[in-house]
């Protein structure tokens, strides 16, 4: 393992360990959705609950929530009976549950925690403020401060490891079925890490808010001489899938098996989210195949 890469792991385990240790007497906190979760844990304060666990560990994967934590039942839909029963001091959800912030604040005080705000282009900035805005909130400044530098070091590392690519446009995506993609572009939060790569997004086209849109992947032959990164493997995509699909393997770059396959990789969330996409971006991207 990567000198670098080791003693960031090994700093953010510690800090984890030394905030759940302190914990018993720490405030006590309910994750109500996914980034809420994701960014608690990176600050080494573990939640009481998180909504639909089961699949938070398949698509969000990291920070892995611990065994202990409670199932609150579907992000849209929290049971609000059990949030009663765990008698937590903080609820920190996000905009989608704005509207039940009213019902919610009679069970104990909820914090709006966004890192993802539309009309901000820099994700990696916003999620950065976002999370230091919560750390401030939950008296967790020096975890927030020793998480930022391992990030940081991630990114080094990420850097690092892509002076081996080709410098190729990359198209980042996820695909959804044989005729289509959801393609990520400005405003992502894949859009951000590539920016500090300095790697081309190779879509300029429409996207949400989120910074995505679901296309016909011939909208992507525009772009042959592209590269693309698939993201996700939760509906088993291979590269024998991708080739035995006639419109996919039409396009040139994956005729020309100029594609990288990695994990999940939720797409909004702040820096954890960042943190998994840039570390597994750069070990695809980064490989002997692309030099």
């Amino acid at each position: 393992m990567h000198r670098r890469t080791f003693i960031g792991g090994a700093s953010a385990f510690l800090f984890a360990r030394q905030g759940n240790a302190a914990g018993s007497n720490a405030i006590k906190t309910i994750a109500l959705n996914w980034p809420s979760a994701q960014n608690l844990l990176a600050l080494g304060i573990v939640p009481l609950g998180i909504p639909e666990i089961e699949r938070y560990a398949r698509l969000a994967v990291e920070p892995q929530a611990p065994a202990n934590v409670r199932e609150l039942g579907l992000r849209a839909e929290p049971n609000l009976e059990l949030l009663v029963s765990l008698r937590p001091d903080i609820l920190v959800l996000g905009d989608d549950l704005a509207s039940m912030r009213e019902r919610l604040g009679a069970i104990a005080p909820s914090y709006l925690f966004n890192p993802d705000q539309a009309d901000h282009s820099d994700r990696l900035a916003n999620g950065r403020q976002a999370l230091a805005d919560l750390a401030t909130r939950l008296n967790a400044g020096s975890a927030f401060q020793a998480f930022t530098a391992s990030f940081e070091r991630e990114l080094d590392d990420a850097r690092q490891r892509l002076q081996r690519y080709d410098g190729r446009p990359l198209f980042v995506a996820t695909v959804l079925d044989d005729r289509r993609m959801l393609v990520f572009g400005r405003n992502s939060l894949f859009q951000s890490v590539l920016d500090r790569f300095g790697i081309e997004n190779a879509w300029t086209g429409f996207t949400s808010r989120y910074g995505h849109a679901a296309i016909n992947v011939d909208r992507l032959a525009d772009r042959p001489d592209a590269r693309l990164l698939c993201v996700g493997n939760e509906r088993v995509v291979t590269m024998d899938r991708l080739l035995s699909a006639p419109v996919i393997s039409s396009l040139s770059f994956v005729k020309n098996r100029r594609i990288a396959l990695i994990p999940e990789v939720l797409f909004y969330g702040g820096l954890p989210s960042a943190r998994r996409f840039s570390r597994l971006a750069s070990l695809a991207l980064g490989s002997e195949e692309y030099r």
